[in-house]
C-alpha cells in the first residue's frame, strides 16, 4: 500500500510527526520527584505527601558556610540573607538563626537539670566570693578572694589543688590563666579571655548564639525553601540558580569564606540538569556518528540519509505516543533517543542492504521491495519484537520508573520497524524510479551472483579451530572476571564528578557526621513527642532529633524549683563600682596566694599534683618581681585596661543571671512562627526531623538506619526511608526484568525457528556477548550500579538480533540456494552493530557517571555480541551445514510491475 501511494505515505508520516511534536512540546511535562516513580500505594509515600501538606516542605534547600572563624560566617551569612532578598531570589522561607531576645528570662530552663545543680552549688560554695567582689571588683581583691578559698581548703572547680578524696583531679588553669594574662599585659596589648566561665552559665553571649551551626562549629547552615515550577524539568532550578549567582556575588567580598548549596532540592536539580545536557549532546552524537557511518556504508548521500530522517519521524511518533499515554519524561527515560538511535536504525540498514543487494542482482524496484519485504522482514520483525520486547518486560517490574522506560523505549522501537517498513520503502520509489522495471538480459548475471560471498567471513571460517579456541579463552577469563563484579548502591557515585552538591553533601557528612537527609515521623500529643523524641535519641545510627522540642524545654518545674534555690542569694548582690589598680595590694594579694601555693605544695603527696602546684607558685613568684620592675605607669595603664574588662565581663554575667532567676514555662505558643510551622501542624500534629549518624548513601547504613527506625515507629517516612525502597524496587525491577527478557528472547526465537541447533545458533551471540562483558567489567573497572544495571535487557536484545538475522539467512542459503553468510546479512549486522554501538557509545560523553557507566556497559555488550554474532557464529554454521546446500532456486517470474508514481529522478 505505502508502495502504491508513496507520496501519500510519506507526507502522511511527516504530518503525523508533525502533530506529535507539536502535542509533546505543549503538553509533555517532567518528573522531577522520585515519590512519582514508585509503585502507588507505599504507605511510607502516602504519609510523605500527608506530611508535605500538614507542614509544608519537608527537604530545604541547605546553603552551607564554611569560614575562617565563627565571627566571619555569621557576618557573611547575615550579608548573604540581605543580598538574596534584594536579588529577589524565588525563595518561600529563609531561616538561618534563631534570635535569643525571643527567650529573655528564660536561658537557665535550657540548661540540664545536672547543669543547675552544678550552678546552684558553685553558687553556695562561691557566695562569700562572689559577695566580697562584688562588693570591691578590682584585681587585688579577685586573687584575695582566690587566696581565701585556698586558705580554707576549698576544693572548686576553680582551682582544684587535689587534697580531696571526693576530687582527686588537679584543675589549676584559672590561676595560671588569670597570672599568664596579666604578666601578657605587662609586656603588651593581648585578648582578653573571660574568668568566668566556671562560674556563669554560657560565659557570656557566644558570638554563634541562635545560628544553625554544626557541632564543631566549623559550619553554618542556612535553610531556604525554594519556590518550584512545577512540570519544570527542574522544578528549583531558578531558585538554585538565583543562589548560588549571589554567593558567586560575593566571592570577592568573602575570598576566604567557603559556600555551598546542597540538599535534596540541591541535588535532584543537579542531577536532572546534567541528565538533560547529557541526553541533549549524546542525541546530537549519536545521529551525527550513526549518519557517519551510514555514509561509510553505503558510500552514497541520499538513502542514509533518508533513512536517518526516517527514523527521526518514527522518533516524533514516539514522543507523540509517550506525552498521550504518560504525560511526562523522567530521570530515567529522558535518555531514550539516545538508546534507541542506535537500535531502531538497525531496520534500515537490514533493508537497505537487502534492497541494494537485489537491485544490484538485476532486479526491478518492485521486486527488490518485495524480496527484502519477504524474506529479510521476518527477521526484522522479529529483532524489532525481540528489542522491544525487552523494554515492554519492563513494564512487569515495579518500579514505575522502569515501567515508564520500558513502554517509551519498547514503542518506539516498534514505530521505528513500522516506519522502515512503510514510509522508508515509499521513500525508495520516489527516490529510485529509475529502477521500476528489470533491466533486460539481467537474469544469467543475477544467476551468477546469486552466491555473493564475504572473504574475510570466509577465510574466518577456514579457521575453524584457531576461532573456537579463541571463543573458549576468552570466556575463560570472562568467567573468572565473574568473581569480581560488584554492584555501588551509592546514589552519590551517579553524579557528574565535582558537583557541588554532591561534594557539600559528603564534607557534611565528613565535618558533621550527619547527612542533609532526614527520615520524618510524626506524634499527636506531646507526650507522645517526647516519648519518640527519646527513643529515637537512643538510637545508635541517629545523631539528633530535630522537633518543636528543640525550643521546648524538658523537666520545666523540676529546672524552676532548683533556679529558687539559689535566687535569694544571687538577687541580693549589688555590684560596687571598681576603684583605681593599686599596685601595692595586688602584689600583697599574689604574696598571699602564693604562700597558700607553698603550703598546699607540702601537704600534696609527692607526684604530678605537688609539681603543679610548685610550678603554680613559681610562676606567681616570677609574676610579683615582673610587677616590681616594671615601670608603674605602664603597669598601673595596662591592669587598669584589664581590670576594667574582668570588671565588664563579671558585670555582664552576672546581671543576665539575675535577670533568668525568674523565668516562665515555654510552650508551643513561644516557639518562632517559622519553626512553629516546620515542626506543628494547624491539626495540632508534631513532626520529627531524624539525623542520621551513618552514612545513608551506604548500602549497610541505609539498612541499619532504616531498621533502627522502623523498630521505633513502623510508620517512619522521609527521603532516606523512600531513597532506600526506591533502590529496592529498581534492584528488585532489573533482575525480573532480565529474566523476563532472557525468556522472552528465547521464547520468540524459539516460535521463529522451530528448529532446535538453530535456536541454539541464534541465542549464542547473547551467550557470548553477555558472559563477556561481564568479564571485561573487571578490566574496565566497571561495577554495577543503579544507573546501568538496566542495560542488561538492552544487551539481550541487541545480541538476539545479531544472530537471528545470521541464523534466518543461512536457513534461507540452505533451504533456496545462496551463500551460507551472504554479504547483504554480514554488512546488515556489522554496520547495525556499530550504529549500537556508536547510539550506546554516545552515551559515554556524559558528565553524569551513571549515564556515561550505562553508556560503557552497552557499548562492552553490543561489542562482545557483534563479535560472537560474525567471528564465532559463521564457523559454527560452517560446522552446522557442512552438507551441500540446495541448488538455487530461480524460478522467480516476475510480476508485471505495477504503475508507479512519478517522481523527479533522484541523485543516488
Amino acid at each position: 500500500m505505502s508502495c502504491a501511494y508513496p507520496a501519500v505515505t510519506v507526507v502522511g508520516a511527516l504530518g503525523l510527526a508533525v502533530v506529535s511534536v507539536l502535542y509533546t512540546l505543549t503538553t509533555l511535562t517532567f518528573q522531577t520527584s522520585t515519590l512519582g516513580l514508585l509503585p502507588p500505594g507505599q504507605p511510607y509515600v502516602e504519609r510523605y505527601r500527608q506530611y508535605d501538606r500538614e507542614f509544608g516542605e519537608l527537604d530545604d534547600l541547605a546553603i552551607v558556610v564554611e569560614a575562617p572563624s565563627l565571627p566571619e560566617a555569621t557576618l557573611y551569612a547575615r550579608r548573604l540573607v540581605r543580598e538574596l532578598r534584594a536579588a529577589r531570589v524565588p525563595l518561600a522561607r529563609i531561616a538561618y538563626r534563631i534570635d535569643p531576645k525571643q527567650f529573655e528570662g528564660r536561658a537557665l530552663l535550657y540548661l540540664s537539670k545536672e547543669k543547675l545543680l552544678s550552678i546552684r552549688d558553685k553558687i553556695f560554695d562561691y557566695q562569700e566570693f562572689m559577695e566580697t567582689f562584688a562588693d570591691r571588683p578590682t584585681l587585688d581583691q579577685l586573687v584575695d578572694g582566690i587566696a581565701t578559698q585556698v586558705a580554707s581548703a576549698f576544693v572548686t572547680s576553680f582551682i582544684d589543688l587535689g587534697l580531696s578524696d571526693s576530687k582527686p583531679a588537679l584543675d589549676v588553669r584559672f590561676v595560671e590563666d588569670l597570672v599568664a594574662q596579666i604578666s601578657a599585659r605587662l609586656d603588651r596589648p593581648t585578648p582578653y579571655h573571660s574568668p568566668w566561665g566556671a562560674l556563669f552559665p554560657g560565659g557570656g553571649e557566644h558570638p554563634g548564639a541562635g545560628y544553625f551551626l554544626s557541632e564543631d562549629e566549623r559550619l553554618l547552615f542556612i535553610l531556604v525553601e525554594p519556590e518550584s515550577e512545577r512540570g519544570s524539568f527542574t522544578g528549583d532550578r531558578r531558585a538554585i540558580e538565583g543562589v548560588r549567582a549571589v554567593i558567586r556575588s560575593l566571592r570577592a567580598e568573602f575570598p576566604d569564606v567557603e559556600v555551598g548549596v546542597t540538599g535534596k532540592p540541591a541535588l535532584s536539580n543537579d542531577e536532572m540538569t546534567a541528565a538533560f545536557r547529557d541526553s541533549e549532546r549524546a542525541t546530537l552524537l549519536a545521529f551525527a556518528l550513526t549518519l557517519g557511518l551510514l555514509l561509510a556504508a553505503f558510500l552514497r548521500f541520499g538513502r542514509p540519509l533518508l533513512m536517518l530522517l526516517v527514523l527521526t519521524m518514527s522518533l516524533c511518533w514516539a514522543l507523540g505516543i509517550a506525552t498521550l499515554v504518560i504525560g511526562h519524561l523522567s530521570l530515567f527515560s529522558v535518555m531514550f533517543i539516545s538508546i534507541v538511535i542506535g537500535i531502531g536504525i538497525d531496520y534500515g540498514i537490514y533493508f537497505l542492504f537487502r534492497y541494494e543487494e537485489e537491485l544490484f542482482l538485476g532486479r526491478s524496484l518492485r521486486e527488490a521491495i518485495e524480496i527484502t519485504a519477504t524474506r529479510s522482514g521476518p527477521g526484522m520483525l522479529l529483532g524489532a519484537v525481540t528489542a522491544a520486547g525487552t523494554f515492554y518486560v519492563l513494564c512487569l517490574t515495579e518500579f514505575r520508573g522502569v515501567q515508564e522506560l520500558g513502554f517509551i523505549a519498547g514503542t518506539a522501537i516498534l514505530l521505528s520497524w513500522v516506519a522502515t517498513m512503510t514510509v522508508f520503502p515509499a521513500t525508495l520509489v520516489l527516490l529510485d524510479h529509475r529502477h521500476a522495471r528489470r533491466p533486460s538480459g539481467t537474469i544469467p548475471r543475477a544467476l551468477a551472483l546469486e552466491r555473493v560471498h564475504v572473504p574475510l567471513v570466509e577465510r574466518i571460517m577456514t579457521y575453524p579451530k584457531t576461532v573456537l579456541v579463541f571463543a573458549v579463552l576468552l570466556t575463560g577469563v570472562s568467567a573468572w572476571g565473574l568473581k569480581y563484579i560488584q554492584f555501588d548502591y551509592n546514589l552519590l557515585h551517579l553524579q557528574a564528578s565535582g558537583t557541588e552538591s554532591v561534594v557539600w553533601e559528603r564534607k557534611i557528612l565528613a565535618i558533621a557526621g550527619r547527612s542533609g537527609f532526614t527520615a520524618l515521623a510524626s506524634a499527636d500529643s506531646l507526650e507522645e513527642l517526647r516519648r519518640k523524641h527519646a527513643a529515637f535519641g537512643r538510637l545508635p545510627t541517629v545523631s539528633g532529633v530535630d522537633s518543636a522540642l528543640l525550643l521546648i524545654p524538658d523537666d520545666q518545674p523540676e529546672k524552676q524549683k532548683i533556679i529558687r534555690d539559689f535566687a535569694p542569694i544571687v538577687a541580693q548582690v549589688r555590684i560596687g563600682r571598681a576603684t583605681p589598680i593599686d599596685l601595692d595590694r595586688l602584689i600583697t594579694a599574689f604574696e598571699t596566694l602564693k604562700r597558700r601555693f607553698d603550703i598546699a605544695g607540702n601537704e600534696a603527696p609527692e607526684g604530678e599534683t605537688a609539681q603543679k602546684l610548685r610550678d603554680v607558685s613559681a610562676a606567681i613568684e616570677r609574676l610579683v618581681i615582673k610587677v616590681r620592675q616594671t615601670d608603674p605607669d605602664v603597669s598601673e595603664s595596662a591592669l587598669t585596661y584589664l581590670q576594667t574588662q574582668i570588671y565588664n565581663d563579671f558585670v555582664r554575667n552576672f546581671q543576665r543571671l539575675q535577670a533568668n532567676l525568674s523565668p516562665r514555662p515555654i510552650g508551643l505558643k513561644d516557639i518562632p512562627p517559622e519553626l512553629r510551622r516546620k515542626f506543628t501542624s494547624e491539626q495540632g500534629r508534631f513532626l520529627l526531623h531524624i539525623q542520621p549518624a551513618v552514612d545513608i548513601w551506604d548500602r549497610e547504613g541505609a539498612l541499619r538506619f532504616v531498621t533502627e527506625l522502623r523498630s521505633v515507629d513502623p510508620e517512619v517516612t522521609g527521603t532516606p526511608i523512600i531513597t532506600f525502597e526506591a533502590i529496592r524496587f529498581m534492584e528488585r525491577s532489573y533482575q525480573q526484568g532480565t529474566v523476563y527478557a532472557i525468556v522472552l528472547v528465547s521464547f520468540v526465537t524459539a516460535l521463529m525457528l522451530r528448529r532446535p541447533r538453530e535456536v541454539l545458533l541464534a541465542l549464542l551471540p547473547l551467550g557470548l556477548g553477555v558472559l563477556w562483558t561481564f568479564g571485561l567489567m573487571y578490566f574496565f573497572d566497571l561495577r554495577f550500579n543503579m544507573g546501568n544495571v538496566f542495560g542488561l535487557p538492552l544487551i539481550l536484545g541487541a545480541a538476539a538480533e545479531f544472530g537471528l538475522n545470521i541464523v534466518l539467512r543461512a536457513m534461507e542459503a540452505h533451504d533456496h540456494g545462496g551463500p551460507l553468510v551472504a554479504r547483504s546479512t554480514v554488512m546488515g549486522v556489522l554496520v547495525a552493530g556499530l550504529t549500537t554501538i556508536v547510539g550506546f557509545g554516545s552515551l559515554m560523553i556524559a558528565d553524569h557517571r551513571g549515564i556515561f557507566g550505562l553508556g560503557l556497559l552497552l557499548t562492552l555488550g553490543s561489542a562482545t555480541s557483534l563479535v560472537a554474532a560474525l567471528v564465532v557464529m559463521p564457523v559454527l554454521l560452517g560446522l552446522l551445514y557442512r552438507t551441500p546446500a540446495a541448488p538455487p532456486t530461480w524460478g522467480y517470474e516476475a510480476p508485471a510491475p505495477p504503475p508507479l508514481a512519478a517522481a523527479p529522478r533522484g541523485d543516488d
